[in-house]
């Protein structure tokens, strides 16, 4: 009995020093990457994710923001809530750098621009008529916004085709192109080219003077786009229980087959091509060989440059938003997702947090003898033997 003690013990003190080990290295866990809500997140951003060089999300800022005006902040070590100046929805956020942001969203047929310079406040500078000194209102909600890395250039998409361009002191709004809501924007940052993608599975292009229609390969609804150059980049999206992933390759779309879930090898192609069977929501990357892409029922797929594959992220909830660290040569840059519930997982660069590390495992195990153990010498004590036999 004493020798299994001491074996309880020992197992579960070397478990606690090498968990301690891992969560210092990290400096990424549970308690400081909890969410401060439970209202819907829908949009995370790292602040540096166009320009930065740090590899750990520590040293850096990052935003969330969700349903009914909710705007988080994380400020290195932890995730607070910031006061908002709106009670609308609010779907996208982007950051050029630390002071110098906007956030987006609205409700039915009303729009709504936030401004973060250092506080946040409702921007009122919106033209639909090329009128610098306008104040228009925004008739359509808005799902999206991206800036270049200056910050003198950007798009807000939405509702029935809305697009609007900022020039670096007014957001002018575009002769609409569809009347399909459009959800996702991107940019080639230092270019004045722009992407955007939305319901019906329509894409179109800026060339820097109009948008024009793309060849689609779906008519799923597309979510989320992002772009490595002018002939390369990732849409994502899909309906109920089916995604859908499209690549772009020169200048044709084409729907993305090498999907790993760990099945078996599609003998037509050589590789495996699993179904994506959840939504996907978001896309983010760091280089040509290293993105995400999140969606329902807290699924998570990772590009390695050959395919994308599955990871555990161990949540139910939907995951909306999803932000790698850019600009570093880490190939395992971290990375925030968002989803309902307020929920909040950090990719620490092995793992996604909230999750057990490897290493927890013994400490449970040890924790379970130890228990065990007490358990049994204290009804040893309190129970008279019994013989073997009858």
């Amino acid at each position: 009995m004493k020798f299994l003690m001491k074996i309880a013990v020992a197992v579960f003190v070397l478990s606690l020093f090498s968990l301690i080990s891992v969560v210092n290295a990290q400096d990424l866990t549970p308690d400081n990457t909890a969410s401060p809500t439970s209202v819907n997140l829908n949009s995370v951003y790292t602040v540096n994710n166009q320009t930065g060089t740090s590899s750990s999300l520590t040293n850096l800022d990052a935003w969330a923001v969700g349903d009914g005006g909710t705007i988080i902040r994380w400020n290195g070590s932890r995730w607070s809530t910031v006061n908002s100046v709106t009670t609308m929805n609010l779907y996208s956020v982007v950051l050029a750098d630390t002071y110098d942001g906007w956030a987006v969203g609205g409700s039915a047929n009303t729009g709504v621009i936030l401004r973060w310079n250092g506080t946040w406040s409702v921007w009122n500078k919106i033209s639909f008529g090329n009128n610098n000194g306008a104040s228009d209102s925004i008739n359509a909600t808005l799902y999206s916004v991206t800036i270049d890395s200056s910050g003198d250039s950007g798009w807000a998409v939405g509702a029935n085709g809305i697009s609007l361009y900022w020039n670096g002191s007014v957001w002018n709004g575009q002769a609409s192109m569809t009347s399909n809501t459009l959800r996702g924007v991107a940019m080639i940052h230092g270019s004045n080219l722009a992407w955007a993608v939305g319901d019906g599975g329509v894409i179109f292009r800026w060339n820097g003077n109009s948008w024009s229609s793309m060849t689609s390969p779906t008519t799923t609804n597309l979510n989320s786009i992002v772009m490595i150059d002018d002939s390369s980049g990732w849409a994502v999206g899909g309906s109920g229980n089916s995604g859908i992933i499209l690549n772009l390759n020169g200048s044709i779309w084409n729907t993305w087959n090498r999907i790993n879930f760990g099945g078996a090898v599609n003998p037509t192609y050589g590789y495996v091509t699993d179904v994506i069977n959840n939504t996907l929501n978001s896309v983010s990357m760091d280089t040509a060989s290293s993105a995400w892409a999140v969606g329902g029922n807290g699924l998570a797929l990772r590009w390695d440059g050959v395919e994308w594959r599955e990871q555990d992220s161990l949540v139910n909830n939907n995951l909306r938003s999803v932000s790698m660290l850019h600009g570093t040569s880490d190939s395992n840059n971290q990375a925030w997702a968002v989803g309902e519930g307020g929920k909040i997982l950090a990719w620490s660069g092995a793992h996604w947090i909230p999750e057990f590390p490897v290493m927890a495992i013994p400490i449970l195990l040890g924790l379970v003898a130890f228990a065990a153990l007490i358990a049994k010498m204290r009804t040893s004590k309190k129970t008279p033997s019994t013989p073997l036999f009858y």
